[in-house]
């Protein structure tokens, strides 16, 4: 068993205040080529997951917003935005899935946020986001 303790998360939160991104990631995986990832990620106000999707087949994602409030926009192939929506614990939506292919952003709304993300292994940093050609 493997517990992850406030002190833990005080900790990720301070790392994701003082990191260009405004976010900090806790592996809860052993390795790249487990068959199941999953890590925990703290977001602070403004941190932007710009438009991304997951090209491979296997490449779902799914994540829990545990705290705080974040927006999500989805994509269509040209640009243009499909549906954008909040969620959180406060909000209507807490669990997000997406399939592999589908174009996404992330902003934290929040002072922070916290989310747990899960996704099909093993990793490949090579695929590991794909960012649209109208992004370049």
């Amino acid at each position: 068993m493997r517990l992850i303790k406030q002190q833990k998360m005080q900790q990720l939160l301070a790392e994701a205040v003082h990191s260009e991104r405004k976010r900090a990631h806790f592996l809860l995986h052993t390795s790249h080529q487990d068959k199941v990832q999953r890590l925990l990620i703290v977001l602070i106000q403004g941190s932007y997951v710009e438009p991304h999707y997951h090209e491979l087949s296997h490449q779902w994602e799914m994540f829990v917003v545990m705290e705080g409030s974040i927006r999500i926009t989805n994509f269509e192939e040209n640009g243009s935005v499909k549906d954008t929506f909040l969620a959180g614990p406060e909000h209507e939506t807490s669990l997000v899935e997406f399939l592999p292919g589908e174009i996404h952003s992330v902003e934290c709304l929040s002072a922070h946020a916290v989310m747990l993300e899960i996704k099909e292994g093993p990793f490949d940093i090579a695929y590991a986001k794909t960012f649209p050609d109208w992004k370049s």
